[in-house]
This record gives C-alpha cells, sequence and structure tokens, in this order.
C-alpha cells in the first residue's frame, strides 16, 4: 500500500531520530531498561572495546613475527557478549525502527540482513563477511560512518538445511570490527548456543495509549478526520499492538475511500486473510500467463507487499518443478530482493514497482510448463514472518498464550497446524471438547475457536 510519492506509510512515518520514537518498554532478565540508553551504551562499549583488541592485536602480530611458532601468542578478540545483543519481541513493536533511528543519531550506517531470507551459513557470510571484518577500501580514501550490523528476524533460522546458520552467525559475532544488533519475535530453542552467548533484551509492545498518539498524529498529517474513536479501537484490538500492522490497516482504509460510514471498508479487516493470500497465490502461480495479468492480480490486493515476496518466496518450489525454470524464478527473486535493499536504504520508494515487477511477474513468468490437469497444489505458509499478516483476534491471541504455557510451540505453528486439528479433533465428540476445553482452560470465546 503506497502513499501519492511511492511509499507506504510505515515507511513514510518511520522515526527518523530516537526523539521521535515513543520507546516500548524493555527487560533485562526481567529488570526493566530504558531501550535507548542501553543500545547507545552496548554501542559506545564496544568501540571502546574493539579499539583496545585491535591495539594489542598490532602487538601481537609484531611479536609473533620474531619468534618461532609454538611461542606465538593468540589473538584477542571482543567477547560475544559485548559484540552484539539481541532485541527479542513481537512483530511491529519498532526493534528495527529504533536500530535504524540510533544508527541515524549516532551517524552510523546500518548494514542489514533478513536471517529468515539467508538461512545457511554460506549465504550469511557470504552476505556479511566482509562487512564485519575490516572497513571497505573506500573508506581509507575518504571519510566513512562507522558501522552497525542489522540482523533481522534472527529467529527465522531453523530446520534441517539451516544447521551450520547458528555457528555462522557465531563466528560473525567473534569476528567483527563493528557492533551486531540481532532481531527475534519469539523464543526458539535452536537458538540456544546464541542465548548463552549475548545479551537478550525482551521488548514488549507499546500501550494503547502510546498507539493512539502515533496514530492520530499520522491521520493529522494526512488529514483526514472521520474515523471515529470506535474504528480506531477496533483497528488497534484487531492488530493486537502491532504497530507496523495498524498502520498498514489504516492507510489502506483511508486510500481505499473514506466514507461518512466506514463499515464496510472495515469490515473487510474481518476477512480471512489466510483465505485470500492462499487464493492470490494459486492465482498467480496457476493463472497468470503474462507480466500484466500478474500485475493485475497483484494490484487488486491489499496484502503488504513484504507479506506476499514472502509467500511467493515459499511457494515457488510447489509450483515450479523444473530445474531451469526454478533457477530463473530465484534469479528474478534475488533480484528483486537487491532492489528492496537499495529502496530502503537510499529511499528510492520509486523502484518500488519494479519490486513487484520482479518477485511477482518475473517468478511466475519463468514457469513455461504448464500441465492440463495440475492437481491439487498445497499452499504453504512462509517458514518465518515478521509481520502484522498473521494478526490475531483477542480470541486467538488469549488460545495462542494458554497453548504457549502447556507448549514450546511458535504462533504460526498454532494457527497453522495445532488449530485445525483440534477443530478436526473436537468435532464429533463433546467428551473430548470438554478434555480439550479444562487441558488448555478456555472460555467460551477460545472454545468457539474449536468449533468455527
Amino acid at each position: 500500500m503506497l502513499d501519492k510519492l511511492g511509499r507506504p506509510w510505515v515507511e513514510k512515518y518511520r522515526p527518523k531520530s530516537v526523539k521521535e520514537m515513543a520507546i516500548p518498554q524493555a527487560k533485562v532478565s526481567r529488570h526493566k531498561v530504558a531501550l535507548d540508553e542501553e543500545l547507545r551504551m552496548f554501542i559506545k562499549n564496544f568501540f571502546i572495546e574493539i579499539h583496545k583488541v585491535n591495539e594489542e592485536n598490532k602487538n601481537i602480530r609484531i611479536y609473533n613475527r620474531t619468534v618461532e611458532e609454538k611461542k606465538q601468542k593468540k589473538e584477542l578478540r571482543v567477547p560475544p557478549e559485548k559484540s552484539a545483543i539481541l532485541l527479542e519481541g513481537p512483530p511491529g513493536v519498532g526493534k528495527t525502527s529504533i536500530v535504524y533511528a540510533l544508527a541515524n543519531d549516532l551517524n552510523m550506517e546500518v548494514i542489514e540482513t533478513n536471517a529468515s531470507e539467508t538461512r545457511t551459513r554460506d549465504a550469511l557470510e557470504s552476505k556479511l563477511k566482509e562487512t564485519v571484518k575490516s572497513k571497505g577500501i573506500m573508506d581509507f580514501i575518504v571519510q566513512s560512518k562507522d558501522k552497525l550490523i542489522l540482523i533481522d528476524e534472527v529467529d527465522g533460522i531453523y530446520g534441517v538445511t539451516d544447521r551450520g546458520a547458528v555457528p555462522a552467525v557465531l563466528d560473525l559475532i567473534e569476528n567483527t570490527q563493528f557492533p551486531i544488533i540481532m532481531c527475534s519475535n519469539e523464543y526458539k530453542r535452536n537458538l540456544q548456543p546464541l542465548y548463552n552467548k549475548v545479551k537478550k533484551i525482551e521488548i514488549n509492545p507499546l500501550s494503547k495509549d502510546e498507539i493512539l498518539k502515533i496514530v492520530k498524529r499520522i491521520l493529522k498529517k494526512e488529514q483526514i478526520n472521520n474515523l471515529s474513536p470506535k474504528d480506531l479501537d477496533f483497528i488497534i484490538e484487531k492488530n493486537n499492538g502491532d504497530l507496523r500492522g495498524i498502520i498498514n490497516d489504516l492507510q489502506g482504509i483511508c486510500q481505499g475511500g473514506l466514507e461518512a460510514d466506514n463499515s464496510e471498508l472495515l469490515s473487510q479487516l474481518y476477512r480471512d486473510s489466510n483465505e485470500e493470500i492462499f487464493s492470490l497465490i494459486r492465482e498467480l502461480f496457476q493463472d497468470a500467463r503474462t507480466l500484466e495479468q500478474a500485475r493485475r492480480i497483484t494490484d487488486k490486493s491489499d496484502v503488504d507487499y513484504n507479506f506476499l515476496y514472502k509467500w511467493v518466496n515459499e511457494n515457488l518450489p510447489t509450483f515450479i518443478r523444473k530445474n531451469k525454470e526454478l533457477k530463473i524464478a530465484y534469479e528474478n527473486l534475488s533480484l528483486a530482493d537487491e532492489i528492496f535493499g537499495r529502496i530502503r536504504k537510499n529511499q528510492y520508494w520509486s523502484l518500488l514497482p519494479y519490486f513487484y515487477d520482479l518477485f511477482s511477474g518475473g517468478v511466475v513468468l519463468a514457469r513455461k510448463y504448464h500441465p492440463e490437469n495440475e492437481g491439487f497444489r498445497r499452499i504453504h505458509f512462509p517458514r518465518f514472518t515478521s509481520t502484522g499478516f498473521f494478526s490475531l483476534t483477542v480470541a486467538e491471541r488469549s488460545f495462542v498464550d494458554k497453548v504457549k504455557e502447556k507448549y514450546d510451540i511458535s504462533e504460526v505453528e498454532i494457527i497453522q497446524n495445532l488449530l485445525p486439528f483440534l477443530k478436526k479433533l473436537t468435532s464429533d465428540s463433546r467428551k473430548l471438547m470438554k478434555l480439550v476445553s479444562d487441558w488448555f482452560d478456555l472460555d467460551a470465546k477460545e472454545k468457539k475457536l474449536l468449533k468455527n
């Protein structure tokens, strides 16, 4: 969803400075901390430590050149707990925003990668290895900004093919010349080696009052004044504190054509988002034969561009089976990712249509073979999402929280796999319904989820 200049509101109103932000509440080992000050001190202390280590290593290298190998000293490293920090909290609470705002305040350059999209050791190393180890050649010619490394969606690393990725992140942390901030949405058991090495800051959602202040400020700047308090309450409640999801919904409603009565547009927010994206992905891969058709399919949906990109990425192998076609599709997807990186870094939002064309049209048009009877192709949820697409109703949120009290399972897995299973299990048995309800201590609204 874009404004008249081609920018999504989430980017248009992304704070440029920490002073512009509503700082979310944060905790370290259950003790409240000031998030902005914690990050400032982390960055300041890192550069103090790395300067000491680099000076000492110069002397060690000089010494090592004068003695035999067995007497040589090992070079020093900044400890991982001083090299990297992990921000953990639900989507849309401002983890990425505060990193960029703080970097801007400190005149630093953010080097960002998304761990959920570079899941293997080789991919992560090729993306960041040179950056974390040294300055570029131009840095020695001109006065350059210090770098701040951002590894987003680090909890997107999991599964058999990702086993080398966590050690790769740890290697990067141990060898970095620049501070590393990682972001994750939730706890993942396979990241325990990372948790053991670095400080974790838990980020809580903003309060409703803080969100309302931000929302009202945006609406004032957009000169929109016919959304009622009830409408705003509904949008905020629907997104469960996900500020990014709230802003996306606001832009969708406001640019969808506001009338005195917004009930029709607001009612569309109740739509079953899963069904919509499933239908869109099938239509994109199975029906689109030209770039214009692909554009029409993506244009008619109000699904956020970043959500759609992840779904296309995840479902490529489901619809494209031939290796040559897959190669072209992934090359186009890679180009789309590169363009989006330029858009984010330089605010070149005029390039967004090319991003759309490459990840939708360029990908689906790579498929030349269309069997007459294709049969059923199962649509897969992205292995990881960091967006508000999976925003839940109040009943769903409380259901998820109660399940998490019993089991170590992700929100997506609960909604995608466990809830449909429990519906099937309890559909014809009052006894099983009571057992499940008692086990999770479900209230009436939560039990209704199992009957829908």
